[in-house]
């Protein structure tokens, strides 16, 4: 039977309330880890938990394919990772891909971020098979902190396979406010929100607000752009006047040794932690009774740590993210710098280190939550053709 006629003679759910068969379709899956593959392995087990059929394909070379957590894994061979983040599939692909999502009676396809091979592979194998994509947007901006060259590259890779992405979705969805401009301003389309979203419950276990903070925290890649060297600055510039005051670096990167030396040059080097990455539980611990301070200069998306850390009875110093926006406005404790006023970083972190951290609403604390995002997703599927 030709490729073309599987997905006829076995109709794909299309009513409102059914059981779906969603497939993402994406570069990178734990367990590889970062914001976009959190995000999709998250929403991949909420949307498994809720009953629906779920398969994500991704490219490993070191991982097998597997059934995780209620989701089939489907792992295809790549080319070497370049920095850490970004594959490519071999020829052959897309055919293989076709016969997969065929194969599964697979009613819609999500991809992750306009740049990623995966995103067009998947999105040209759905196409032929008449599935409808709902491609969702991670990035707010063009490629930041990066050489010339790669800049140039990135901006590049966007004006092309990037707006051929953007625009050959049904639908598009975008992890922020900023997120959904930026699609309007690289391919014209309108996007809908989308935020991320974290296991509430989880991280506000335990939660004591009404403490006054004992750590800064820093939780993320130790890349450029990042924003650590600004919390090692505003560390030395408090913790002689704050005795009891640690800091805790959470996460690895090309700059961790650059951080190491620092830290070590330090006269409180033994009030500074490098934990590398750490497990949830660990996470959550740390971020309790915690200044979080999220300096970073990157174009990110919605960053799910200021999530955890406001759950988990913490509050944050950051750059005008979107994520910090979105909580400062919502009521959170969150105080928003830009990243060039040294003198306000330290002055923000310092009041932060003497009151009393109040908690969040409980209605904002389930409006982060994984649940009600997966519902989302699911009535956005079931709305596909009107949209």
């Amino acid at each position: 039977m030709p490729m073309e006629n599987v997905l006829h003679s076995q109709p794909r759910g299309e009513h409102h309330g059914e059981r779906q068969s969603i497939a993402f379709v994406v570069n990178n899956y734990p367990p590889k880890v970062g914001g976009v593959e959190l995000h999709v392995s998250a929403l991949a087990q909420e949307l498994a938990s809720q009953g629906h059929r779920v398969t994500v394909v991704s490219l490993d070379n070191n991982a097998a394919s597997a059934m995780e957590k209620g989701i089939d894994v489907v792992r295809l061979p790549c080319t070497r990772t370049v920095g850490g983040v970004l594959a490519f599939p071999y020829p052959g692909t897309r055919k293989r891909l076709v016969r997969l999502l065929a194969s599964r009676n697979i009613d819609v396809v999500s991809t992750h971020t306009r740049f990623f091979p995966m995103s067009y592979v998947g999105m040209r194998a759905a196409k032929s098979l008449h599935i409808p994509v709902i491609h969702t947007e991670h990035g707010s901006d063009y490629v930041r902190g990066v050489s010339a060259f790669v800049g140039l590259a990135s901006r590049v890779v966007d004006w092309t396979l990037g707006r051929i992405v953007l625009r050959g979705a049904r639908h598009v969805l975008g992890i922020s406010s900023a997120s959904v401009e930026f699609v309007r301003r690289l391919a014209g389309r309108d996007a809908t929100v989308f935020h991320n979203a974290i296991d509430s419950e989880f991280f506000a276990e335990g939660s004591q607000p009404g403490g006054v903070p004992q750590k800064l925290v820093f939780l993320g890649r130790l890349v450029r752009g990042k924003g650590w060297e600004r919390v090692v600055s505003v560390a030395e510039a408090l913790l002689a006047a704050n005795q009891d005051l640690t800091v805790h670096f959470i996460g690895d990167g090309a700059e961790r040794q650059a951080l190491e030396d620092a830290v070590a040059r330090s006269s409180y080097r033994n009030r500074y932690t490098v934990h590398g990455f750490l497990g949830a539980t660990d996470i959550r611990a740390i971020l309790r009774n915690s200044v979080l301070l999220n300096p970073t200069e990157l174009s990110e998306g919605f960053q799910t740590t200021l999530l955890e850390a406001v759950a988990a009875g913490g509050v944050v110093v950051s750059t005008p993210v979107a994520a910090a926006v979105y909580l400062r406005e919502a009521g959170a404790p969150v105080r928003t710098i830009s990243a060039a006023d040294a003198e306000g970083w330290i002055e923000a972190t310092n009041e932060l280190l003497n009151l009393p951290i109040r908690p969040i609403g409980p209605a904002l604390l389930e409006s982060m939550d994984w649940r009600g995002r997966g519902r989302d997703f699911v009535d956005i599927v079931s709305r596909l053709d009107t949209v």
